[in-house]
């Protein structure tokens, strides 16, 4: 018994548009600009850029190969802030919300004075 011939893989036309640079393009920069208002209207009361930003850069994501690596390297370097990311953008290896990261070292590095030294020469 003969099995049939495969059928070519066929794009869908959705798939074969976004394949397009310039379409590509054209996301990434909607994308930047989704970020941009977000900070923009962080003033304002309400979610907005809570609601903006993930879906921007997820947008980036998507269509940025460049975006894509800065990615991964950021959430290898910092991986409690990758799976909040994660988590906010929906992706499928996230199941439950993540602990809250620990931000309190990081603004303690941020404050950090490295003038200040004992008479050993060691940091307080």
């Amino acid at each position: 018994m003969k099995t049939p011939p495969k059928a070519p893989h066929v794009k869908s036309p959705m798939a074969a548009i976004r394949s397009s640079n310039i379409v590509r393009i054209s996301l990434v920069l909607f994308g930047w600009l989704l970020i941009i208002g977000a900070i923009a209207i962080g003033p304002l009361p309400g979610p907005g850029p809570l609601i903006l930003a993930p879906i921007g850069l997820a947008i980036i994501l998507k269509n940025s190969l460049w975006a894509k690596k800065r990615y991964s390297r950021f959430v290898r370097g910092n991986p409690e802030y990758g799976r909040w990311m994660d988590w906010a953008m929906r992706r499928k290896k996230v199941t439950k919300r993540p602990p809250v990261p620990g931000i309190k070292r990081d603004i303690m590095r941020l404050f950090r004075r490295d003038d200040i030294r004992d008479d050993d020469g060691k940091q307080p």
